[in-house]
């Protein structure tokens, strides 16, 4: 009843709030004060202040937050609370730390007035855990526990809470041994409860009831306890892996053998990793396997571990006999399992020279053997590998042979007397995917393994090898082999390929087609050849590099029609079309991949790193999906959605965490959180979107464009911030050795996204709002000064930490040496104590020395830039970068001109020769864009990339191999597709250097 009069005098206050009648409100709230004063009322009134745009308003509004914690007595009304709490995100929209300062507490000392109140207790643990407010979240939990002492989830979020607290940044080092120490010693009583109850299906509320609780239990002794302590937990029969309170909860076992392996419990494990194979293959009264699950290859693999660490045949022979009953054909274990088993007995023959009991079999044999067995897998290669990568070089050329003679698949009975197939069988799926399999195997043989060691060779400076696959001279890459591998695989898959489409019709829609990774390797091979020698010096088109990439890119194209949803090949033409310099080619690419939820920020950097440097604009051209004609800048935005999103339901979800008791994904859920907040790529992302927003849309202010900053935690760009890397680099293919760099790395046209680069750009960002021509940043300036303040004295305190080069072109460099140049010079204009010193013109004079000097490299580096036509990635980003330099250091200029009278005097020389060399750089932009833009606008384009791409044979060029290759593709490929592919690269490269047109020199002075 006195909640519905409330809501029917308020009726007339919140219409004039809606109606954005402040005034009125503000009336009509202090005539009902005036009456009586009331908490609701007094908050209310602050509320309606709070909505103001005036900035007077705000502040005074942030200053009467600001004493409510000290209130006394403290606030009891919680409505009066929740309107405190809504005027604080009018003020300060997203502010944690002071949410939880003011409102945090505010919600802590309601509880505490009333801590029977059980849904008021709810609803602030749900508002504190919100907000990232652990510590008061604990106290409220700590409340919930003791006043509801029957309820047995309290007991758990107050451990949960207390572990949690432990675990964050705001826990002081001095109290986080205490806390989790609290945490581990309460959940630690309630396991000895469990222990002792004598009916385990009757347990007492204070006691561990479940597989989350155990999980929770795990945790905690993993963080602040001993390792044969959490061992014990698990290998008890009331808390361990095998209780019924565990009900059969698989990360248990897992974690219970790592740490019997950690520990060296050989013996143990041995009897442990048996018994749960035994059960794995033991029927029910209904003849099935219920248990299969057991012969998970966690447990395979720790079961030969402990065998050969026991050094005992007794042992290897029991592993062998345990391999030998699972796979006996009776045994009716599925066959996704046998294969566990079966690749047990390679693993259980490398790894043991007594590993068979009866007679002993060549390493060589029981890799064939696998892969006679399991070649129609597409695992088959992954799962050989660190096998084959163990062979010595006899081992390698007698598989080679055997791969090479095609007798793999052939009957056994016939190996060794010629009479087995000397043609690939190709006529299913299986036998397609059993011939991918056995060139992945050669490759890795003839290529990638030789690499890997070559890389490996102790003398650092050494080029010139010999090829161990075929005796040829080579640097660190063959190029032979590759080219080889090429033709092979490129032959293979055009046979695999020419069946009418039997095989394609048999497939779903979003199906790979099983030819897919014969394409992939050769495209592999011949990216691995354009990286060989960029040979920088001719015409693009003239590059035997660029033939490479263009032939890759081709096959890609051609493979992509036949299966759609291989999203590798697109990851590798997002690549090529980025090197090419074919922004919206490859931005289709990166379309066809439709990434969704987690995949915005794993996946962007592929595309979207460096994109401001290649293809800021919308596109001239169609492309093949409606939704995909939002601009590049439009994408980024949806990316940045996910970083917004994702707080929200993460904050949802781990309330409904806490309340169905599943306690492990909150830990989960907090670690995704922290992730995804400290993200590279979210930092990528606002770096991105800026430089793209100045470039595209000029006219915004930048304290607009400077938004994006809220996605990412506050001072990222101090050298001391360490990122998250949630990249994807496994998605791209990866038939590499094992040991050595992933495909993804080798294949790399460009540095990597790095963490110094984003430190640098991001500070970048910030001195180009101080230097920024707008009238209406002021109050921003003058924080930012501040700021560069901070971040100067921090890098002097971490010059271990200072940015660096890493994952930097010459271009990026140069821009990061002309901006800290520039930030030194832009630190002196506030220090006026230094302007009055002796050396002050010396050092202002250094400075100024370094700037030109940056400045004058970037200038002779885009000069250099001899054959721009057509502009590849490197071209356009050397361009666009060159432009944001020049264009900073004009309106860098014009700011210091606005400083002090003394100042300006000491620094006017400077500036005026700095400004000229800026002018230059602008204006040689221009002219070699104006270069690009001519070269493009001639014809013949067309035929110069299909014979770019396939070359003519040529009398004098004795190169044999190529030719093949260049056949090869011939004979795949129609010569209607090939038209119009060229077509699109032309047209992507004019579309390209439509975003010249944003490169506009600022103008000069009058």
């Amino acid at each position: 009843m006195a909640g519905q009069l409330r809501a029917t005098q308020d009726a007339p206050i919140w219409n004039a709030i809606e109606a954005n009648n402040f005034k009125q409100a503000l009336k009509l709230v202090d005539k009902r004060l005036a009456k009586r004063h009331t908490d609701y009322l007094e908050s209310l009134k602050i509320y309606i202040r709070s909505r103001s745009p005036q900035l007077p308003e705000k502040s005074a509004v942030l200053l009467h937050l600001e004493e409510l914690p000290e209130k006394n007595p403290p606030l009891s009304d919680i409505e009066a609370i929740e309107l405190y709490d809504e005027a604080l995100d009018e003020v300060l929209p997203q502010s944690n730390e002071t949410w939880e300062r003011i409102i945090g507490q505010l919600r802590w000392q309601c509880v505490k007035a009333s801590p029977k109140d059980e849904e008021l207790s709810l609803k602030c643990f749900q508002a504190c855990l919100s907000k990232g407010a652990l510590d008061h979240a604990r106290q409220i939990a700590n409340s919930l526990e003791k006043n509801f002492p029957k309820n047995h989830s309290y007991i758990f979020w107050n451990i949960t809470m207390m572990f949690l607290f432990s675990a964050s940044k705001k826990c002081p080092e001095n109290q986080k041994k205490i806390w989790g120490g609290l945490a581990l010693g309460t959940i630690g009583k309630l396991a000895g409860s469990t222990r002792e109850a004598k009916d385990q299906k009757q347990l007492p509320t204070r006691s561990i009831q479940t597989p989350q609780e155990l999980l929770l239990l795990d945790r905690i002794a993993e963080a602040y306890g001993k390792p044969e302590q959490r061992l014990g937990y698990l290998q008890s029969s009331q808390l361990g892996s095998e209780s019924a309170v565990a009900k059969g909860e698989w990360q248990l076992w897992r974690t219970r053998l790592q740490l019997m392996e950690a520990a060296k419990q050989w013996q143990e494990l041995f009897d442990t990793t048996g018994t749960l194979l035994k059960r794995a293959r033991t029927k029910d009264e209904s003849s099935q396997l219920p248990e299969s699950r057991l012969s998970d290859w966690i447990v395979w693999e720790a079961y030969i571990r402990s065998a050969v660490e026991l050094g005992s045949s007794q042992y290897t022979c029991q592993a062998q006999a345990e391999v030998e009953a699972h796979l006996n054909p009776t045994s009716g274990i599925d066959k996704s399992w046998s294969r566990n088993a079966s690749l047990a007995q390679v693993k259980l023959f490398f790894d043991s020279s007594t590993a068979f009991c009866s007679s002993q079999q060549g390493k060589v044999t029981a890799i064939v053997k696998y892969l006679q067995r399991y070649g129609k897998a597409s695992t088959a290669y992954n799962d050989l590998r660190p096998f084959v990568e163990g062979l010595n070089s006899d081992e390698r050329k007698q598989l080679l042979e055997i791969l090479k003679s095609n007798t793999v698949f052939s009957d056994s009975e016939k190996i060794g007397d010629g009479q087995y197939p000397t043609k690939e069988d190709l006529s299913t799926a299986g036998q397609i995917t059993q011939v991918v399999n056995t060139y992945k195997l050669r490759y890795l043989v003839t290529c990638a393994l030789p690499e890997y060691e070559r890389r490996q060779s102790p003398i650092k400076a050494q080029v010139d090898f010999n090829c161990t696959s075929c005796s040829q001279p080579c640097g660190l890459t063959c190029k032979p082999c590759l080219e080889n591998a090429a033709r092979k695989a490129i032959q293979s898959y055009r046979c695999a390929m020419d069946d009418g489409g039997r095989i394609s019709k048999t497939l779903l829609k979003t199906d790979q087609h099983p030819a897919d990774d014969l394409s992939i390797l050769a495209a592999m091979c011949l990216i691995k050849l354009s990286l060989i020698d960029a040979d920088m010096g001719t015409e693009p088109l003239n590059r035997a590099s660029t033939t490479y990439a263009l032939q890759a890119t081709v096959l890609l194209e051609n493979a992509w029609l036949h299966s759609k949803h291989n999203f590798q090949i697109s990851l590798m033409l997002v690549r090529l079309y980025k090197y090419l310099g074919c922004g919206n080619l490859a931005m289709r690419a990166y379309h066809r991949l439709a990434p969704k939820n987690i995949q915005l920020d794993t996946l962007p950097y592929t595309i979207f790193d460096r994109l401001s440097s290649l293809h800021p604009h919308a596109s001239s051209q169609s492309t093949e999906v409606s939704s995909k004609q939002r601009t590049p800048l439009e994408h980024l935005q949806e990316q940045q959605k996910l970083y917004q999103i994702s707080r929200k339901n993460i904050t949802k979800n781990s309330w409904l965490s806490f309340k169905h008791g599943s306690y492990n994904s909150i830990f989960e859920m907090r670690e995704v959180s922290e992730r995804l907040t400290h993200s590279i790529s979210a930092a990528m992302s606002v770096i991105e979107s800026r430089k793209m927003s100045r470039l595209t849309e000029p006219g915004t202010p930048l304290t607009e464009i400077s938004n994006g900053f809220d996605l990412i935690p506050h001072n990222t760009e101090f050298p001391e911030t360490e990122f998250s890397d949630n990249l994807d680099y496994d998605s791209f293919p990866n038939f590499e050795a094992s040991r050595g760099p992933r495909f993804e790395e080798l294949s790399r046209y460009t540095p990597r996204l790095s963490a110094n680069r984003c430190r640098a750009n991001l500070a970048a960002e910030k001195l180009m709002l101080i230097v920024d021509p707008s009238s209406n940043v002021a109050q921003e300036k003058e924080l930012l000064h501040l700021w560069l303040k901070q971040y100067l004295d921090s890098e002097k305190q971490n010059p271990s930490a200072k940015v660096g080069s890493e994952g930097m072109t010459r271009s990026e460099e140069l821009a990061t040496d002309t901006y800290h140049a520039m930030a030194l010079i832009l630190r002196t204009t506030r220090d006026q104590g230094q302007w009055a010193e002796t050396d002050f013109q010396g050092l202002l004079d250094k400075y100024n020395n370094d700037l030109v000097e940056s400045l004058k490299e970037q200038l002779m580096l885009v000069d250099n830039l001899k054959e721009p036509v057509p502009a590849f990635g490197n071209t356009l980003h050397a361009l666009y970068t060159a432009h944001e330099v020049g264009r900073t250091i004009v309106n860098f200029c014009k700011y210091l001109s606005k400083q002090g009278k003394d100042f300006v005097a000491k620094q006017k020389e400077a500036s005026t020769k700095v400004e000229e060399v800026a002018r230059k750089l602008l204006h040689l932009v221009g002219d070699k864009c104006a270069v690009v833009k001519k070269g493009l606008d001639e014809g013949g384009w067309i035929d110069k990339v299909l014979e770019c791409a396939l070359p003519e044979p040529q009398e004098d060029v004795d190169d044999e191999v190529n030719v093949t290759v260049v056949s090869s593709l011939r004979a795949l490929l129609d010569e209607n597709f090939l038209e119009e592919w060229a077509g699109e690269i032309v047209e992507s490269w004019r579309d390209s250097v439509i975003g010249f047109s944003l490169l506009k020199a600022p103008p000069t002075k009058p």
